[in-house]
């Protein structure tokens, strides 16, 4: 077993959990790609997210691409792991609480409920006590009344008590799902893949996706893979493959048809997992951090005991009245690569280390000058240093050395 799937195991899939505003549709990009790759290993690059739109994933959910994402994601790694532990388990559940179709009203609520249980556990895997500190629960606190109406007292009181039924719900849509990409992987084996896929369906399943990251209660996507498809497209990915079904070779068409069996097999144990997370005295579990959520909360209220302040006006009418913090977050569990270095001159925080460690790209910059020639034209011979130029490596100056004056032309 490598390094990371032992990480895995231990820790669970690690996210990122930002304001809704800082996450970008090449995040979801991101994590497109990784299911995208997974289906062309198994196919020998004839499954794709593209193709396999036409033939499967006729399941409706809520608007929202960063969830289901993550939630095929999930799929992707259960499947490569021999050892399908709680944590595991526990991220796929979180996740499609975040998808799962249901009335807009309803729906808000448990979009919000999936960042408010990662936050929560990565929380809790991070500190030795039993308890969140007050900045994470003032965090979703300002998450919570930016996205629906009510304290977090009654949303975490309200969602223990239907913990049961969502995640039998999360559970039916789990299994449909896995059913769902086993019907794609077998209609490559039978032949009926779509060559090119249906991408004006696609399209005009997801045309916001670019700007709204389809995080919104209201919008329904019928199509689970068409729908991630587009948002693939919308950060300018997507992969085209001229291959045809008919020259998929016999080992192939073995390894899709054993792929296929086992997810569905998978499906049974999916639910049954899923179901058991609803217990309270099982560490990592959705009940234990559900838990641990309603401790915290009531002891953070005690310690914040304070009233509404306004001023008072003799002559008017008055009413005092609190307004909420602008504070929604969400997660994602990819993260797009930086492309390039933040300008200095742009940013007020710190965007390197002193010594020129780049923070975005992990990258080495560093000056030297060599000489100064003062006169009416003075001239400062400085070389430059920077540890991405591997088209440098033979440089006249050194590896990966330039100076204002190098010059160069690639010919293609």
């Amino acid at each position: 077993m490598t390094t990371e799937n032992t990480a895995v195991e231990k820790r669970g899939p690690q996210v990122a959990i930002v304001p809704l505003s800082a996450i970008d549709v090449k995040d979801v990009a991101s994590g497109a790609a990784v299911f995208d790759a997974w289906l062309q290993e198994m196919s020998g690059g004839i499954v794709t997210l593209e193709r396999i739109q036409g033939v499967a994933g006729a399941l409706p959910v809520v608007g929202n691409i960063m969830a289901l994402v993550d939630a095929l994601g999930d799929v992707v790694t259960l499947s490569k792991t021999e050892k399908r532990d709680l944590l595991l388990w526990a991220s796929l559940a979180i996740n499609l609480i975040g998808v799962l179709p249901l009335p807009p009203t309803m729906a808000a609520a448990r979009m919000t409920l999936r960042p408010t249980l990662h936050l929560v556990r990565q929380e809790m895997r991070s500190t030795t006590k039993l308890m969140l500190s007050a900045s994470v629960i003032e965090i979703l606190v300002g998450h919570l009344n930016a996205s629906i109406v009510g304290s977090l007292d009654d949303f975490v009181e309200q969602a223990r008590a239907k913990l049961p039924q969502i995640l039998a719900d999360a559970g039916k849509l789990g299994e449909d799902m896995l059913n769902e990409i086993a019907k794609g992987l077998e209609a490559a084996v039978n032949g009926t893949l779509d060559a090119g896929g249906d991408l004006e369906a696609a399209s005009a399943q997801i045309s916001a996706a670019g700007d709204q990251l389809l995080h919104d209660p209201k919008a329904a996507i019928s199509n689970i893979f068409g729908g991630l498809f587009s948002a693939y497209k919308a950060a300018g990915k997507g992969m085209a493959n001229s291959a045809s079904q008919h020259l998929l070779p016999d080992d192939i068409k073995r390894s899709v048809t054993a792929h296929a069996a086992q997810l569905r097999a998978m499906g049974p144990e999916l639910r049954t997992q899923l179901s058991a997370l609803t217990a309270e005295d099982v560490e990592y579990s959705i009940g234990w951090l559900l838990l641990i959520l309603s401790s915290a909360t009531a002891l953070w209220r005690k310690r914040n005991v304070h009233g509404q302040s306004t001023n008072v006006k003799p002559t008017e009418t008055n009413k005092a009245k609190q307004t909420a913090a602008e504070g929604q977050i969400d997660s994602t569990g990819k993260q797009a690569s930086a492309t390039g270095m933040a300008n200095p001159a742009k940013n007020c925080a710190c965007d390197r280390t002193p010594r020129s460690i780049n923070f975005a790209l992990g990258s080495e910059s560093l000056s030297h000058t060599d000489f100064s020639l003062p006169g009416p034209f003075p001239i400062d011979w400085t070389r430059t240093y920077y540890s991405r130029l591997s088209a440098y490596d033979q440089g006249a100056l050194g590896a990966r050395w330039i100076t204002e004056f190098t010059t160069r032309f690639d010919l293609h």
